[in-house]
């Protein structure tokens, strides 16, 4: 697929790598001199130039381009480019809006107006990941799949946890009713595809796989076999745009909300709009203010200010006071390892969040989704099965599945199950696979 990408900062830079493993034909544009040197460095066909110029979309062959990935930092930049690529004869264009456009009417005109197929608001996705991450004391990364039915989870593992010093096979048996698979376990930064007889150590990472009634099972069931099960309390600071939403998803999934904000205007404007939120003006960095907001009774706790610095300390003070899970939104990626070695949970970083979100639109051939992870080297896709692929038709244990690749689970209308050695997948299914990067090209062509 020939794909341009406007913007070379760190959502283009990351979408770019992404790609070019794929083997995408790629060009990108971008008016800094020193974003493209970099761009070059990947060996990506780089351009310094205007991406709403269409002398320049002309000249770098927007006419025969497949998709135009617009994602600048400036959301005029990215409107303009992708109403002109859709005159100039581009096929589909997706654009990154950072601001608040309003209700679902208006952004519907938006997309109408400037020949966008798809917008993705990092605000909205930073909130989305950080809902996920509030379902599980030990989660640490949450994505969907299947329209929301299916979930994949990051849980860490203690000394403490139930699952240490268990192998798979034991722990499908302790966990016997949830049909839930481990499909990777990351030890070290070493990610490793398992089979039944690996056993889980203590700071590993699980991945696994399952449909959300039944993760939701296996959480709380951990939790409350390790007596920390807890309330679903969460106090978020900061009522920005990321903490407006992330108020407005906890509210519609059942938690019980409290956001504390800086500004008293914007408390007030608050109150007024997250009707089941209790909103409160104070300073997420001062431990009166926390302390008055009732932190150490809280379950979860997200700092999502526009200050990154301010909500690493305010996420660091929480945990002080007694907040049993703790996530602050930076964005610096070089923060996100080094803040879980200094005590928080997880780290959300909207930037590549949205990058995220924007890879997943990018199907390629029976490709529905393609879900990638900040510190680990590897992929989740969702796959459709056609009626002439390899894989079709035949029972899993006489297919030559990559030893890099597992199948997690397939949906079949509206079921979700996880496949043994007899299953069998028909045409249709939506199959869910975690690969590592040396096996996704074997595993693209068993679905084609």
């Amino acid at each position: 697929m020939r794909i341009m990408i406007i913007g070379a900062g760190e959502v283009g830079t990351y979408i770019a790598e992404r790609l070019l493993r794929e083997g995408h034909d790629l060009v990108v544009i971008d008016k800094e001199a020193a974003m493209i040197g970099r761009i070059n460095e990947l060996d990506v066909f780089g351009v310094v130039g205007d991406g709403t110029d269409p002398v320049v979309l002309r000249e770098n062959g927007i006419d025969h381009t497949d998709l135009l990935l617009a994602v600048s930092q400036h959301d005029s930049v990215n409107l303009s480019a992708c109403g002109l690529a859709g005159r100039l004869g581009v096929t589909r264009a997706v654009a990154r809006l950072s601001g608040a456009i309003g209700s679902e009417e208006d952004v519907r005109l938006v997309m109408e107006t400037f020949g966008i197929d798809y917008v993705i608001n990092p605000d909205e996705e930073a909130a989305r990941e950080i809902v996920g991450l509030m379902e599980g004391r030990q989660v640490t990364e949450s994505v969907e799949f299947d329209e929301g039915r299916v979930r994949l989870i990051g849980v860490r593992v203690d000394e403490e946890s139930v699952l240490a010093h268990k192998s798979l096979a034991e722990l499908k048996k302790l966990y016997e009713g949830a049909n839930v698979l481990v499909v990777a376990i990351v030890r070290e930064g070493d990610t490793i595809v398992p089979r039944g007889n690996h056993r889980v150590l203590p700071d590993d990472r699980l991945y696994m796989i399952g449909s959300r009634e039944d993760l939701a099972q296996f959480v709380t069931t951990t939790e409350r076999n390790e007596g920390t099960s807890g309330n679903r309390r969460v106090l978020v600071v900061g009522g920005g745009g990321v903490g407006e939403r992330l108020c407005a998803r906890l509210e519609a999934n059942g938690f019980e909300v409290r956001l504390l904000e800086a500004t008293r205007d914007r408390s007030e404007e608050l109150a007024a709009r997250l009707v089941k939120t209790t909103v409160l003006h104070g300073d997420g960095t001062n431990l009166s203010a926390l302390r008055e907001s009732g932190v150490s009774d809280c379950e979860g706790f997200a700092a999502v200010s526009g200050d990154e610095e301010r909500n690493v300390m305010s996420a660091l003070l929480a945990r002080h006071l007694g907040a049993r899970k703790v996530v602050a939104l930076v964005k610096r990626t070089d923060y996100i390892p080094v803040l879980k070695e200094i005590g928080l949970d997880a780290a959300v970083n909207p930037r590549l969040t949205a990058a995220g979100a924007i890879l997943r639109f990018v199907r390629r051939g029976h490709i529905l989704q393609v879900t990638t992870f900040k510190d680990i080297d590897a992929e989740a896709l969702e796959l459709a099965t056609s009626e002439k692929a390899r894989i079709v038709g035949k029972p899993l244990k006489e297919v030559r599945f990559p030893r890099d690749a597992i199948i997690g689970g397939y949906s079949r209308g509206d079921r979700f199950d996880i496949p043994d050695g007899d299953t069998v997948l028909e045409p249709h299914d939506h199959v869910i696979v975690f690969a590592l990067p040396s096996a996704i090209p074997k595993v693209e062509k068993m679905f084609s």
